[in-house]
């Protein structure tokens, strides 16, 4: 397919004074959903920002889409031949004034009060990352029931080394510690906030604000939650690769090593038994079951098997 040529970044009324926030939105071939979320970022109640666009090779509409928006001195376009999405992210990061940084998927949506809401938290020096709830968005526009899993504040390592609770459009974190952590690894396709949260929750406290401030949109082609065996396959690599790190792995205690190992090979035999991998997902739930008998979900996955070869059987 023959790419859009890049066109100049937008520099189109850019302020002289150093924003608070920067606010980055990566977007490929999102047009479509681009222009709902820089409306949600327009409308917030706090309005010392700056919105970086970072295009990432999009071959879409996305560029005429945002170009609507450039009006705003405060919104910028900025176009890079396609490079993946951590390489966008980090593209914004480096383009970043503010002294936090908000991220926000070009199909997410914030609630107008979100950034003023979850700001004040920093002002505990040891907390730099400030997240939030999330409600779900379907493909048909509807906003579905969501039971949300727990959110942990302060030293949040073991919870996030056994799984990642962030929503990643709720995110907002220090530019200094983004900065000094590198960004998100561009090696890694997927997983790249987990990897991140990892990092960061080794060195620095989380903290939350209880209240679904970000519109999450689940279901539509092309979002890399669908791809859930692969996602899989980077969370064992990016386990691995953060436990390989001494000054990580020695702060996240046994028992979450043991609870993160069982609950990725539980879920990875559910995915390999609904692709009809009956050899894989059993060796799966034998390893889950090695590293933590008590992790009930996965009792209850194997109940529900057994229920259903009784009732085949009949």
């Amino acid at each position: 397919m023959t790419r859009k040529p890049a066109p100049a970044i937008t520099k189109q009324g850019m302020r002289q004074e150093t924003p608070a926030v920067s606010i980055i939105i990566t977007c490929y071939n999102y047009g479509q959903y681009v222009g709902e979320a820089l409306d949600s970022v327009l409308n917030q109640t706090f309005t010392d920002w700056e919105a970086f666009v970072v295009d990432d090779g999009s071959t879409d509409n996305t560029a005429d889409v945002v170009s609507r928006y450039l009006d705003d001195p405060r919104v910028r376009y900025v176009y890079q031949q396609n490079a993946g999405q951590a390489s966008a992210k980090n593209t914004g990061i480096r383009e970043a004034k503010g002294e936090f940084v908000a991220f926000l998927d070009a199909d997410d949506i914030w609630q107008s009060e979100k950034l003023a809401m979850q700001l004040p938290l920093f002002s505990n020096p040891n907390v730099g990352v400030v997240y939030s709830k999330r409600r779900i968005l379907d493909t048909n526009g509807v906003i579905r029931t969501f039971y949300h899993p727990p959110l942990h504040r302060g030293n949040v390592l073991d919870h996030m080394f056994i799984d990642n609770f962030v929503c990643f459009s709720s995110s907002i974190a220090r530019r200094s510690i983004l900065n000094d952590a590198r960004g998100f690894d561009e090696s890694l396709d997927m997983g790249i906030d987990y990897d991140l949260w990892i990092r960061l929750a080794a060195r620095y406290e989380f903290d939350f604000v209880d209240a679904p401030l970000v519109t999450y949109r689940v279901g539509h082609t092309g979002q890399m939650s669908n791809k859930l065996l692969c996602r899989l396959d980077h969370a064992w690599e990016i386990m691995h690769k953060n436990l390989l790190n001494e000054k990580i792995a020695t702060q996240i205690s046994k028992k979450a090593k043991k609870r993160a190992f069982a609950m990725t090979h539980c879920t990875t035999g559910r995915a390999q038994l609904s692709s009809g991998n009956r050899y894989n997902a059993y060796r799966h739930f034998f390893l889950s079951a090695c590293n933590d008998l008590t992790y009930m979900t996965l009792w209850k996955e194997l109940v529900k098997i057994i229920i259903r070869r009784e009732r085949n059987m009949y």
